[in-house]
């Protein structure tokens, strides 16, 4: 703020509380959220699981190392699953913005200062972005080749220049988890328990019902 001060810089301390606040919630509660999501979609949908591990193996087996963040580009599946969850179920639905000048947006005019909402489930389930827009399946993005890719229409950490501040610390905390859990653990729903529900539960953050899951330890 002080090498900046003289620059026109309109970033000062509630600015920086506001970014910390960000990165906090990006990497606590919405990730942590976003992983309860993960273990009940790969209960519910065990063949799906099995490819993720399929293909984890495959890189391990290439590695001596352990797996680090880079390596993500080679497990496209696993890419693809991942996004999928959060395409899927969403943990925010809708964000707040305001207009910083006056715009006009197929044919009305928005005036400046205009609060508005994003609404982020509509893009992650239009029917005109997506394969399969109302279930959940990875190929929405895989192309024919199985490569992964990226529709623009994927917008989960929301839109416009404030989009979230911990997007990139999120991405990578849930991907170095998921391949950590997925190595060791396979993930099995309890007998005694019903049908996974996939209902969420609406709120600032969208949350998944209560659920228990069992964890098997892996034997290799």
């Amino acid at each position: 703020m002080e090498k900046r001060k003289n620059d026109g810089s309109s970033f000062d301390e509630e600015g920086l509380l506001y970014s910390l606040l960000d990165l906090l919630v990006a990497g606590t509660d919405t990730s942590a959220n976003v992983m309860c999501w993960t273990l009940l979609i790969m209960v519910t949908y065990p063949d799906v699981q099995a490819k993720c591990y399929s293909e984890l193996c495959l890189m391990l087996d290439s590695k001596a190392d352990e797996l680090c963040y880079e390596d993500r580009s080679k497990l496209p599946y696993i890419q693809a699953v991942q996004h999928e969850v959060l395409r899927f179920k969403e943990a925010v639905s809708l964000a707040l913005r305001s207009v910083s000048q006056e715009v006009t947006l197929l044919g009305y005019t928005i005036p400046k200062d205009t609060r508005i909402m994003v609404n982020i489930e509509s893009a992650l389930h239009d029917e005109s972005q997506w394969k399969h827009p109302h279930e959940f399946n990875p190929s929405n993005f895989l192309n024919d080749k199985g490569e992964f890719l990226k529709p623009d229409a994927f917008i989960p950490f929301s839109a416009g220049l404030r989009i979230c501040l911990g997007e990139n610390l999120a991405r990578m905390e849930l991907f170095l988890f998921f391949i950590s859990l997925l190595k060791n653990f396979e993930f099995i729903w309890p007998e005694s328990s019903n049908a996974p529900d996939l209902t969420p539960v609406f709120g600032t953050v969208n949350t998944p019902r209560p659920f228990e899951v069992r964890m098997r330890k892996r034997l290799t």
